[in-house]
């Protein structure tokens, strides 16, 4: 039902968003997302839509000072990946950071109910919002 609403109230024109990759010892990063949003209850990198006026590494930063309450000050620019999703009205040009992150994790919950870390072979098992499976697996291809 959620998912049919925000369709509906999503304008058709591509938006400007960020994702970042955290790993530590071999395992990302990852958020589930809250009820509140379309998506909900899948995992998804850390990120979001960037600002009017606000730079892409503007964005990441604040992002994940949002979203898990860590703070990173030299994100590494990886690529951009195209989000067209027409089902739930998703068009978007995701640009995505490594980033290395400070700090200890306070979840900001409207948009995240939890984190947590996973391998390469546990990422497989997951139901991943967007294209964030293959976000993630392009990654592991070219590190």
């Amino acid at each position: 039902m959620i998912n049919k609403i925000a369709k509906l109230l999503i304008p058709k024109f591509v938006k400007a968003t960020v994702a970042s990759i955290i790993i530590k010892n071999n395992k990302i990063l990852l958020e589930k997302r809250s009820p509140f949003l379309p998506e909900h209850g899948k995992w998804c990198l850390p990120g979001g839509h960037i600002g009017s006026g606000e730079k892409a590494e503007t964005a990441i930063k604040r992002e994940i000072k949002e979203e898990l309450g860590l703070t990173t000050n030299s994100p590494e620019f990886l690529g951009y990946f195209d989000e067209i999703i027409p089902d739930i009205g998703v068009y978007a040009v995701v640009l995505v950071f490594k980033a290395r992150v400070e700090g200890k994790i306070k979840l900001q919950r409207i948009e995240v109910s939890k984190y947590d870390w996973f391998t390469r072979k546990e990422l497989k098992k997951l139901s991943m919002a967007f294209h964030h499976r293959e976000i993630i697996e392009k990654f592991w291809e070219k590190k």
